[in-house]
């Protein structure tokens, strides 16, 4: 129904008004770059505006407790308002997984507030292909979404195919920048000092007040060890404060029962596929304070492998093994398999998230698998860096509606509109709505709807459209009617590991592009990393595999790669 109006749509404009190049627009620009490099719009053709339906105004955001929240209240006539008339842009989501097209509630109710109807595309698969066919012809979108760490964004900048965002704010929306998180405009500047790249999912200095204020440092997702509770009470309980003291203690239970597997690490990062794609260690890093490829040395940056923040977590796993704690079942079992010998049982402890800690093992249901409190040792740093990139390529057919468009993603009314939904107290469906309410200053989603939305997550997504258009997403608006700070269980887990959690964006460091030199050794010594992982571990020697590793990695030239780092680190620190 939706592309059937767009088409009827644009038929009635081509007849206003003969010899519209592009479609229906209202309003059709030419993009022409002025001498000062900023966009410019020539408005000299005929332009035709139909209004669209204005959706009925909310004064939530003066209930909204914006001092709780570390926000703050949208400015009034914000730029988006003062052209609604019906425009398409094309959108490119680089993502072939990405399975909504704006043909959705979400979608109408955006574009009947703003005009602004989007043309979804995406790749068939996710290898690249198609953007950099693109890239090649210069027939880029009008918007384009892609992973911020994507070789292609430096490619398009560096070619001057990109509009820089500084430029486009300070001509067509000033007021957006009221509104963004601030390392948006500070913390991803190219070269020449200006940014291209409105970067989403950032958890900066806003959100982290917010999420120290209301306990959401620390989610369920946060990476935890685990014992069974009635092995661990036979043994008597023993203090377990770091990785010597936990081992002692899981191979008295494994004495206890030796049929069972000491150490499983669950979360699936030392199957055989994964093992050794990074130096992290994933979930069992942490407990040990690894979590990053990146070392800092000297004002510099090393490859973390040359560290004792890996060579320590490594010995411990060789020490288990040795001790016949750890089997080579993680290594070769699925996920899937790895899941269901925790649930039988079959496991004495595990490393997983709080939300997989407490499980019930099937050979004895009047027990649990316990989180055990963090060691001394653990540390989680994170850059809060983002996950994704919008730009604007100089090919978009009209900038200025396409900058605004992001303004109005990018403010409390958008995410209002975008991520929560209909306002209200009365819950009729997914779609239909309610699905928020204003609760001590705060939005709170409607119990009706969280319990709809968690039993059919995919399916409620595809009929409202609500929480998956992260095009110019800020983490603490987009989150923050989810967020709960009565919970008590989690308002402890925050209490216990949120204090370990350190934010770090200058370790946002962008690898070197894989067709480099650079890249190539890149590439070479982390497929050395899988093969001498697995040998550092299941070795009678450990010290003198690791060190033939560091050998190696030297050989293959690795300081190259660490000179690279180092600069990219410097310019983060600038």
């Amino acid at each position: 129904m939706r592309k059937l109006k767009r088409v009827l749509s644009c038929m009635v404009c081509s007849a206003m008004v003969a010899g519209m190049l592009g479609g229906c627009g209202g309003g059709q620009s030419t993009v022409k770059e002025t001498t000062a490099g900023t966009a410019a719009v020539d408005t000299t053709e005929a332009e035709t505006q139909t209004e669209a339906p204005e959706a009925a105004a909310s004064n939530f955001q003066s209930e909204m407790d914006w001092e709780k929240i570390g926000w703050q209240a949208d400015p009034e006539d914000l730029e988006w308002k003062e052209d609604t008339s019906p425009i398409e842009l094309g959108y490119y989501a680089n993502f072939s997984w990405f399975s909504l097209d704006w043909n959705d509630a979400t979608a109408e109710r955006v574009t009947a507030k703003t005009g602004v109807d989007l043309n979804f595309m995406k790749p068939v698969v996710d290898d690249g292909q198609k953007l950099n066919m693109m890239i090649a012809g210069n027939q880029l979108p009008d918007i384009l979404t892609l992973d911020k760490n994507d070789a292609a964004l430096k490619k398009m900048a560096e070619a001057g195919m990109l509009w820089s965002l500084d430029d486009l704010i300070d001509q067509y929306a000033p007021k957006m920048r009221e509104i963004l998180p601030k390392e948006i405009l500070s913390n991803y500047q190219m070269a020449d000092g200006k940014t291209y790249q409105f970067t989403t999912w950032i958890q900066g200095e806003a959100w982290q007040k917010a999420a120290r204020e209301y306990d959401q440092i620390v989610g369920t997702n946060q990476p935890i060890m685990t014992v069974r509770k009635d092995y661990y009470d036979e043994i008597g309980r023993p203090e377990i404060r770091n990785m010597t003291e936990f081992i002692a203690a899981v191979k008295q239970m494994k004495e206890n029962h030796p049929d069972k597997i000491g150490f499983y690490p669950a979360d699936g990062s030392m199957s055989a596929d994964e093992f050794g794609k990074s130096a992290k260690l994933s979930h069992y890093g942490i407990q040990m304070g690894l979590s990053t490829d990146f070392s800092e040395k000297d004002g510099g940056i090393q490859w973390v492998v040359r560290d004792d923040k890996f060579k320590e977590p490594m010995k411990y796993l060789n020490e288990m093994y040795l001790e016949g704690i750890l089997t080579k079942d993680p290594f070769i079992d699925t996920k899937d398999v790895g899941k269901a010998k925790i649930e039988q049982g079959d496991v004495i402890s595990y490393c997983w998230t709080i939300s997989d800690g407490e499980k019930v093992p099937g050979d004895n249901p009047d027990t649990t698998y316990e989180i055990l409190p963090p060691f001394e040792t653990y540390g989680q740093i994170r850059t809060g860096a983002g996950w994704l990139a919008t730009v604007i390529p100089k090919t978009c057919k009209d900038p200025e509606r396409a900058i605004r468009f992001l303004e109005y993603l990018a403010s409390v009314e958008g995410h209002s509109d975008v991520s929560w939904g209909i306002e209200g107290d009365t819950y009729q469906d997914a779609v239909a709505g309610a699905q928020w309410h204003m609760v001590d200053g705060k939005p709170v989603l409607l119990e009706e709807y969280v319990k709809d939305k968690n039993a059919d997550w995919g399916g409620v997504a595809s009929r409202n459209g609500l929480g998956e258009y992260w095009i110019a997403c800020n983490e603490l608006l987009w989150n923050l009617p989810w967020w709960n700070d009565q919970d008590e269980r989690m308002n402890k887990f925050n209490e216990q590991f949120g204090k370990y959690v350190e934010f770090r964006p200058e370790l946002d460091i962008q690898d070197p592009s894989p067709e480099s030199e650079e890249g190539i050794i890149r590439q070479k010594a982390f497929s050395l990393l899988q093969q001498y992982s697995v040998k550092m571990i299941f070795t009678e020697d450990f010290e003198s595999v690791y060190q033939e590793f560091i050998q190696k990695i030297d050989e293959l030239g690795m300081n190259k790669v660490e000179a690279y780092w180092t600069e990219e680190y410097k310019n983060k620190i600038k």
